[in-house]
């Protein structure tokens, strides 16, 4: 434990942007509650796009 906690402070950044992305999406999933399913946001292109 103790030399994971020497590489995050000899390489802070990755392990910042990592965060960062993790509570982004989070974030994302809490705002965008609505979309139950990515496939209803688009047209339905084998029966002729209706």
């Amino acid at each position: 434990m103790h030399e994971l906690f020497d590489l995050i402070r000899a390489n802070p950044l990755p392990f910042a942007g990592g965060l960062l992305a993790l509570i982004v999406a989070i974030i994302a999933e809490t705002l965008g509650g609505g979309h139950h399913s990515i496939g209803r946001e688009f047209p339905n292109f084998d029966r002729g796009g209706d």
